[in-house]
């Protein structure tokens, strides 16, 4: 069920509502492009473990309005930690999907043991801290090394706003005039695990609809998840001490996987949990399985 929180400063963001109604609370944060119906696909087995997903919209995307101000990691935390308030939400489990991790771990950070556990799947990680870091020798190649493409397309383009706005309009204009098109093209350069997953009806329904949904207002909202990919977090992330599972595939071709890793190192109580020969779209075929994962180191008291 798709609808609107509005903050007490009149701002609304689009909210997507799915499981049980009366369920332990799980904000669950999209990924980029993407908008709230992403967990469309989380009804079935959210209803059977008793959880409430909600999934509130980043600015720009879908019918969630742009931000006034250029976009910060620190500020969209604390506009969830607002949409959280304002659903009178006590003590609840977050779970970060692809562009939606920075934003899951930086809520955890920000509001401490008010969340419960964290999920984190095929998460983008702090990808400028750990270029920075192994660069100047900090940590060495136990993680594996940062891609030429991935350097190029999350720290590199973004400093080109133009240009790079200018294919990212020309990309979605290719997606929204040929969906099916585009998404048989997309499996195609994939790894053979997402290309099987992506495959299957389901799937490329769900992944059509968000997306289109994702682009109802343009590019906005990809150019500021872009943005903040691009820069340091600035997190303590020794004071993300919460439960923590961790899920990421080895053939992941879309996020760094080196860098999530990295990332699960560094977070005092996660467990990561490497998938073979898995691509980023594991979690389409695993949804039950992440989702009683969370719930179990969410209701552990």
């Amino acid at each position: 069920m798709s609808d609107f929180v509005e903050l007490s400063d009149g701002r609304r963001f689009g909210l997507a509502t799915y499981g049980a109604a009366d369920g332990l609370p799980v904000l669950a944060l999209h990924g980029a492009p993407a908008s709230r119906i992403m967990f469309d696909v989380t009804d079935k087995a959210a209803k059977k473990l008793g959880l409430r997903i909600l999934c509130p919209e980043r600015p720009g995307y879908g019918v969630t309005e742009k931000e006034a101000t250029a976009p910060t990691l620190a500020n969209r935390a604390a506009d969830l930690e607002k949409i959280a308030d304002r659903l009178t939400l006590g003590r609840f489990a977050v779970l970060g999907v692809s562009g939606g991790g920075p934003y899951a771990v930086a809520l955890a950070e920000r509001v401490g043991e008010r969340v419960l556990g964290v999920g984190l799947v095929s998460p983008m990680g702090p990808i400028a801290e750990f270029h920075a870091a192994q660069k100047n020798g900090e940590i060495d190649n136990e993680f594996g090394r940062l891609s030429h493409g991935h350097k190029v397309f999350f720290l590199n383009l973004i400093e080109h706003k133009t240009l790079f706005a200018a294919q990212a309009k020309m990309s979605a204009a290719a997606f929204q005039a040929a969906p099916q098109s585009f998404a048989y093209l997309f499996a195609k350069i994939l790894s053979s695990g997402d290309s099987q997953v992506l495959k299957q009806p389901h799937v490329q329904e769900s992944l059509i609809a968000m997306t289109l949904e994702a682009l109802r207002q343009g590019i906005s909202g990809g150019l500021g998840d872009m943005e903040i990919f691009s820069k340091p977090w600035n997190l303590d992330l020794e004071r993300v001490t919460q439960p923590t599972v961790m899920w990421q595939g080895t053939a992941d071709r879309i996020v760094p996987a080196p860098v999530t890793y990295w990332l699960a190192s560094r977070l005092p109580n996660a467990r990561l949990e490497k998938l073979p020969d898995a691509g980023h779209f594991w979690v389409y075929d695993h949804v039950s399985d992440v989702l009683e994962t969370l719930a179990g180191i969410s209701r552990r008291d």
